[in-house]
Formats: C-alpha cells, structure tokens, sequence
C-alpha cells in the first residue's frame, strides 16, 4: 500500500516546522522518522506529540521490559506494522521472552514466566479491548507499578495509541530491515 502522506523536507520547512525539527533533532531521537514524517506537516501537534513520546520513553518511571511489552500491546491492537516491527523488537531487547512476542503477535494471551509481565499485559489487553478496567486488573497493576508507574503507563496508551492511528492512517512503512509481522495490517 502506497504512504498517504508527502515526503516531509528540511529544505522546505516553514519557521514553525524548523522550530520543532531543531527541538527533536537535538534531542535523544536525534532525527525524523516514524510517525513524524506526518506530524511535521502539523508542527503544532508534532511538538506536542514529541514532547509527550520523549517523556514516556526517557523519563517514564514504568521499567523499560514492561514499558515495551505495553508498547508491543498497543501496537498489535492498532496494527500499524512501524509500531509493531520497532517496538516488538525493543521489547525483546528489553527482555521480553521473544515466545512471548510471538504469542502477543498471533493474537494469543502468552504463558507468562513473570507475573509482573502477565499483569502489564492483562492490564493493556483489558483496557484495550474492554476500554476500561475492572477492579482487580486496576489493583494488580497498582501492585506491580505503583500510582505515579500506573499513571505513566497512561501516558503510554496515550502517546503510543496517537502514534499508531497516525501511522496507520498514514501508512507509514516500517523501517528498513524490520519483518512485517504475521498480522495483516490492522487488527
């Protein structure tokens, strides 16, 4: 499927979009990709969005093995395949069991080894679909992550759920070198 978006250029940039490019260019991205290949032609919403990405993923206090199973979840829920083929492969890295991984991207609840990650990903799986939580999925989660962890993971859903629409809708490609996954695109 061909990209629903013009291919953004630095050698065009309006003063707002140069704004933003410097701020995420200097920044721990160190560059333009993913979904800010389409948010730069909105610099408002881009500086927003980025602000909020930079947070969940340098200063969220949710460990990074669950930040990225919680990431993968999401990703495979709205099933843009830049979302899945980055962070599924982060997760890994992270420490996720990559049979896990596999599990989440068949569309399957995985045999957790670590309760810690089978409460992130009943949590995420729950929200998700149920779009809420009930009270003992709530209280699990509070356990593993505490009310400030809870709250960045949040912060998460929402950053990661905005970036996945707009890639989706989008069709940004997955980058050079990652897999498609075994999920046609979408849910």
């Amino acid at each position: 499927m061909a990209a629903r978006y013009k291919d953004f250029s630095p050698d065009t940039m309006t003063p707002e979009q140069k704004t933003v490019y410097d701020d995420i260019v200097s920044g721990p991205r160190g560059r333009i990709y993913g979904p800010f290949l389409v948010l730069m032609h909105n610099p408002g919403l881009a500086s927003a969005v980025q602000k909020l990405g930079a947070y969940v993923r340098w200063k969220s206090t949710v460990p990074e093995r669950l930040k990225e199973l919680a990431i993968a979840c999401i990703g495979r829920f709205w099933g843009p395949h830049v979302e899945w083929a980055t962070h599924s492969q982060f997760a890994v890295k992270a420490g996720i069991d990559p049979v896990v991984i596999k599990a989440i991207e068949e569309g399957r609840r995985p045999d957790f080894a670590k309760q810690d990650e089978a409460v992130i990903y009943d949590f995420c799986m729950t929200l998700l679909e149920k779009k809420q939580v009930d009270d003992a999925t709530y209280a699990a989660c509070l356990n593993v992550l505490g009310e400030r962890g809870l709250i960045d993971l949040m912060a998460a859903f929402t950053h990661y759920s905005t970036v996945s629409m707009a890639l989706g809708t989008f069709r940004v490609p997955a980058p050079q070198g990652y897999p498609a996954p075994s999920f046609p695109h979408g849910r």
